[in-house]
């Protein structure tokens, strides 16, 4: 145990805390879990970094899958859905990426920079800049956040969020995305 997290530190040392996860995650392997809820309903998680995923969503060329995770409840049975990605690329390559990609798609993506967070906040909490994409005809709504390097080989956590707008809370968007 002791080896282990030993390992785990100096993964996160030199290559980044995103590789540590994903060799964390990889050992602890897949798992599923149920949450009664208050009014006796049921929400469902499941973690595995093999979920399957859209085919609206690529991975990142060259990434490593660090976690999937998917949750369904009642008020969200299209369920929301996380895919964390390790990356060694930079802030515009990722940025270019995901944009063309989810336009392909057919989804309208807003580049927020690193909104609702002020600068400071972004620098400590590790945030380059987060898309949000929305496709209305599908009713689907991708978020990309971009995290910024780490390790002294840099490696960034690219952490993606699909669900279903209209299971999802009214959210207030930055002005210029207003009706989007």
């Amino acid at each position: 145990m002791r080896r282990s997290l030993l390992i785990l530190v100096l993964v996160a040392l030199v290559f980044g805390a995103p590789y540590a996860a994903a060799m964390m995650y990889r050992a602890i392997g897949p798992w599923r879990t149920v949450a009664v809820e208050r009014d006796g309903s049921r929400t469902r998680m499941e973690f595995d970094q093999n979920l399957p995923r859209p085919d609206f969503l690529p991975v990142y060329p060259g990434a490593t899958i660090v976690q999937a995770s998917q949750v369904t409840a009642v008020a969200a049975p299209g369920g929301f859905f996380a895919l964390d990605l390790a990356a060694r690329a930079s802030l515009d390559d990722v940025r270019h990426f995901y944009t063309a990609a989810l336009a392909a798609h057919g989804f309208a993506v807003r580049d927020v920079g690193t909104w609702p967070l002020n600068a400071a906040a972004a620098r400590l909490l590790g945030m380059d800049d987060t898309l949000i994409a929305r496709r209305a005809t599908t009713d689907d709504q991708v978020d990309v956040q971009i995290r910024t390097p780490e390790g002294l080989i840099p490696a960034r956590m690219i952490q993606i969020h699909w669900r279903k707008i209209s299971e999802s809370p009214p959210t207030p968007l930055p002005p210029e995305i207003k009706g989007f």
